[in-house]
């Protein structure tokens, strides 16, 4: 099924199947690819080849490529490479150029089951772990052509996006109730709305919002939306989304999902690890890694000796008690705790040692390693 987009009707937004679905993000290289709900990441993995394939073939007859990376390694963020959908370019005259580094990042996130009574829980614990997934997940160190300071330039970029709100990857501090979520929420700015069938620009915050027009459950989850914290509660769907890892390399697609389903099975024994080895003041010392691990990746210094070890073994943990076989993907996590170096370290060599086209050619995706439909 086609869906175009209710500003611009000409302009086709979506490709809906069966299994999966392609969406067009908010730069023009950047195709959404999402799966059906699944029970385990081998339904997962199966399905993502069967979408990724038809893509690099039709890429391969225009002489284009598809990327297994974080960012656009050449394109630089610009209105030029912005999809003309109706909520994005009104997204773009609340933010203005800072809404452009969307147009050029790519990430790997997975949404997971949980239940009311553990959402909040979940949700701190989502976002607390966000410097683990990144120090082991960055993969976008080199963009506009050049080397970057960051390892993931995605969320080293993003995180100076209304740097002031927190309004991208750890929160200031852990929610105390989900009223403390809403009204946190709820202070920062209204960057778009829904007015006469329109989508259109907000410079006010949520709170003064609803204070003219009176509570709105639908309005409030479409501000929330354009909230890009590093886990996220979605109503619509019951899930926790962890979203800090950037796209991973081909052939270790499965890596970031399996970390974060992994982390999130032990959430608990992980908590409890983190609390008695960080003290009280275990947010604070995580935030701080996080800003280290965008930078350096597996080489900023951890919180404790074998910290990012203990804590992937306790993911690895939480994969085996489901027992379906689902740690073997993360190998790749494995290997690279064993080397310090991620994704990204390994892009920052390529690129100082053979250049930039060396790094494109790194990311693409080439037909024969994508297995065939099983």
């Amino acid at each position: 099924m086609e869906t175009s987009d209710p500003g611009n009707p000409n302009l086709l937004v979506s490709l809906q199947g069966e299994d999966y679905s392609y969406a067009l993000e908010v730069g023009l290289g950047t195709i959404e690819v999402n799966t059906r709900p699944c029970e385990d990441l081998f339904c997962i993995e199966r399905i993502m080849h069967s979408a990724v394939r038809p893509l690099v073939h039709a890429a391969l007859r225009l002489g284009w490529r598809v990327l297994a990376y974080g960012i656009q390694p050449v394109s630089e963020p610009s209105l030029r490479i912005m999809s003309p959908k109706q909520r994005y370019q009104s997204l773009y005259r609340a933010m203005g150029a800072e809404w452009l580094w969307y147009t050029v990042t790519a990430a790997d996130q997975i949404q997971i089951d949980v239940s009311r009574d553990e959402a909040l829980s979940m949700l701190n614990f989502g976002n607390l772990m966000a410097p683990v997934i990144i120090a082991l997940c960055a993969n976008s160190p080199v963009y506009g052509g050049k080397l970057s300071q960051f390892c993931s330039g995605r969320e080293g970029e993003m995180a100076l996006i209304h740097a002031n709100e927190h309004r991208h990857g750890m929160p200031a501090t852990p929610y105390t109730s989900i009223a403390d979520y809403v009204m946190r929420s709820a202070m920062v700015q209204h960057l778009i709305l829904r007015s006469d069938g329109e989508v259109v620009p907000s410079s006010r915050s949520f709170a003064e919002e609803v204070r003219d027009t009176g509570p709105d459950m639908d309005k409030f989850l479409f501000h929330e939306h354009y909230i890009w914290n590093s886990a996220r509660l979605r109503v619509a769907y019951g899930t926790l989304e962890v979203r800090p890892a950037c796209q991973q390399p081909w052939d270790s697609q499965m890596a970031a999902s399996a970390l974060g389903l992994g982390l999130i099975e032990s959430a608990d024994s992980i908590m409890a690890y983190v609390r008695e080895t960080l003290g009280a003041t275990y947010w604070e010392d995580m935030r701080f890694y996080h800003r280290r691990a965008i930078a350096q990746g597996l080489a900023a210094p951890e919180p404790a000796p074998d910290f990012l070890v203990s804590i992937a073994g306790l993911a690895n943990l939480g994969l085996q008690k489901r027992g379906r076989g689902e740690e073997r993907f993360l190998q790749p996590i494995r290997e690279r705790l064993l080397r310090r170096h991620n994704p990204a370290q390994w892009m920052r060599r390529i690129y100082r040692t053979r250049g930039i086209d060396a790094v494109i050619s790194n990311a693409t995706i080439r037909p024969a390693t994508i297995p065939a439909s099983s």
